[in-house]
Parts: structure tokens; C-alpha cells; sequence
């Protein structure tokens, strides 16, 4: 079991990324908030985790030419194809599709092996967020008031990819293991779900042809496709896009500093607070992702860190960096302290040499 785990910070420093809505509790309901989650007293603007995922995988179709799943709707329902085999994005970030004909019901069901979290803010609304009052005026007649939040802040944000089971597929009769169905069960479908049957006879025909190893509960896509998928998943980081309010407020998401390690386990140690608001100042906390790593040392594996960060973002965290590389290198840890490009390539390498 093996996850490339990693943590991201985004200078958001004008932005509304990921928007509440109309405020109904106001009597003009003219105020668009920003999203905010409470912790203790205070609350912090964030992303949600769908939003980020969203950005994930459009970035992954525009620049890794991923063939998206496609999207049904049946009532309430939004489903995907629940084809992991010809489509990655279906493998990487999971599905769960019910297909209900008469008195049959079957539902397959994938848990992510990318796990993300929301994308949440380092500094408390009450020194971030900026309520900017504006006028529609651009027709006849009186201006019309609205009020929209945006936020100035750095967002942190954390992730798993779980490598083992990008492109492994199990048909296990259990809630989120049931990827597909077996051969028996579909041999056994009746006439109402012939339709059913075509579907998943052409995925196992599709995975035959892609030299797929399948046998009663599970199937493994060939070594260089998972290696692709898993990869690119990370690469996809360097030039990832998105979110709302881009034409008012221009907010470029690409990671300004990056952490990445591979760990035997689903640990992912970057979730505390290695940064941290002070005062109304964002700090690195050296000591404290020192201590998580050594924690973690008989795990880490390779025994290397990778940290990447922009030049121009937190200059004044080079000595705190430098104190990481040269504690963690005395303690067996290789650390590679680049650019945050750089630290994507490297550790994208790490995770391709991994399934060789």
C-alpha cells in the first residue's frame, strides 16, 4: 500500500473562488457571500473539495488529453459511466452508479484513490474577507446596489493518491470495492437489463483489448497505463485552473508551495499545522513538519521529501527550509528544496519508478 501524499498552499490574494450565494437572510438579498466554515470563534473562508476536484479534472482533460467520463442524469441523480477502464477519470477520482430495472437493483460503486480536502483559508474572515459594494448601471433607470465578498489569503489545501489502486479494479461485494461486475453476474442478467449486459460485456471485451490481467475479483490495467494515470494526476498540479469570479478578480491556483513524500500507508502527515497564522502573518513551521516527518521515517518510502516554492511567494521562509533539508538529511531523509515545477517532475518520476 503505498500513497503519494502531498500539500499545497494557493496565493489567493485577491479571489472568490468558491461562492456561498445570495445572503436570503438579509432583507435586500444583494450580498453574494464567499463559502466559510467555523473553527472555534472564528470562521475561514475555503474551497470545497468538489470545486478542487472539479479544477483537477478539467486540467487533466486540457493538458493530459484525459477522455472525460460522461455525465447521465436519471431524476435527481448525476452519474458517470462507472467505465474506469476507458476512462481515467472514472479510475482516479471514483464513482457510485445505481441502476435500478423492475425488481433489479445494482449498484457499483468506486471509492477515489485521490482523496483531497477543501482548499482552506490560513487567515480568519475577519482579516481576509472585503465586502465590495458595487452599482449595476449599465441600463435605464436608477443603479441598481449588490454587495459580493471576496477574500485576500493563502489557502492550504492536502491530498492522497493512493497508487495502489489507480487502474486496479475489484469485484468485491462490498460498498465502494464493487467496481464492476463479475463475468457471473453478468451472464446472470435478465432480458430487462440486456442493455446492461451489452454495457459491461464491451468494458471486459475493452479490457481484454488493453491487455488487462483480469481474473474472479479483480482486474489490473497494464503497468504503463496506471503509471500514466498516476503521474499525470500529479503533474496536472503545475498547470492547474479554475474557479469562479476570474474576470473581476484573476486569481492564479497553481500551487506557490508544495510537499510531497510517498509513505506506505494512508497517513498524510502535511495535514497539521506546519503553516500557520500569527498575528495576521503566515508562518512556516520547520520544527513541525521536521517532527512529522521523523515520526513517520520508518514509512516514508523512498526516504526523500520534495519541497517546492515560487521565489516571489514568502521570501523570508528560505532559512526555515534550509533548517528542514539539513535536519531531515542528518536523520537518513533526502529533501530537495526547488521550484515548485521542479518538485512536480521529480516526484511525478518517483511515482512512475514505483510501478516498474
Amino acid at each position: 500500500m503505498r500513497f503519494a501524499a502531498g500539500m499545497i498552499l494557493v496565493d489567493a490574494s485577491h479571489s472568490a473562488l468558491n461562492m456561498l450565494g445570495i445572503d436570503e437572510t438579509t432583507p435586500e438579498r444583494t450580498v453574494t457571500r464567499v463559502k466559510k466554515l467555523r473553527k472555534g470563534s472564528l470562521s475561514y473562508p475555503y474551497v470545497s473539495p468538489q470545486a478542487w476536484r472539479y479544477w483537477w479534472r478539467k486540467t487533466l482533460a486540457e493538458h493530459f488529453e484525459w477522455n472525460l467520463s460522461p455525465m447521465f442524469r436519471e431524476e435527481k441523480q448525476v452519474f458517470t459511466a462507472a467505465n474506469p477502464i476507458e476512462y481515467p477519470d472514472d479510475d482516479v477520482f471514483g464513482y457510485m452508479r445505481a441502476i435500478k430495472k423492475g425488481n433489479v437493483n445494482i449498484t457499483v460503486t468506486r471509492m477515489s484513490p485521490l482523496k483531497n480536502s477543501p482548499l482552506i483559508s490560513l487567515l480568519p474572515d475577519r482579516s481576509s474577507v472585503t465586502p465590495d459594494e458595487g452599482y449595476a448601471s449599465r441600463h435605464e433607470g436608477d443603479p441598481v446596489p449588490y454587495t459580493q465578498e471576496f477574500y485576500s489569503t493563502v489557502l492550504k489545501g492536502v491530498f492522497s493518491l493512493d497508487l495502489d489502486f489507480v487502474g486496479r479494479f475489484t469485484i468485491i461485494d462490498k460498498a465502494g470495492f464493487k467496481n464492476l461486475l463479475s463475468k457471473d453476474e453478468i451472464s446472470k442478467l435478465p432480458k430487462s437489463l440486456s442493455d446492461v449486459k451489452s454495457e459491461y460485456e464491451s468494458i471486459l471485451q475493452k479490457a481484454r483489448e488493453m491487455n488487462a490481467q483480469i481474473d474472479d475479483r479483480e482486474i489490473f490495467m497494464p503497468k504503463e497505463i496506471r503509471k500514466k494515470r498516476a503521474s499525470e494526476v500529479i503533474k496536472a498540479l503545475r498547470y492547474i485552473f479554475g474557479g469562479a469570479k476570474q474576470t473581476q478578480y484573476l486569481t492564479d491556483i497553481t500551487p506557490k508551495f508544495i510537499i510531497l513524500a510517498m509513505f506506505d500507508g494512508g497517513i498524510n502527515p502535511f495535514v497539521s499545522d506546519i503553516v500557520y497564522e500569527d498575528r495576521g502573518e503566515i508562518r512556516f513551521d520547520s520544527e513541525a513538519l521536521i517532527s512529522r516527518i521523523l515520526e513517520f521515517k520508518e514509512i516514508i518510502n523512498p526516504r526523500k521529501l520534495f519541497i517546492g516554492k515560487d521565489k516571489g511567494f514568502m521570501r523570508g521562509w528560505k532559512d526555515e527550509l534550509e533548517k528542514v533539508k539539513d535536519s531531515l538529511t542528518e536523520n537518513g531523509v533526502e529533501v530537495a528544496v526547488t521550484t515548485v515545477g521542479d518538485a512536480i517532475v521529480k516526484f511525478a518520476e518517483e511515482i512512475e519508478a514505483y510501478y516498474d
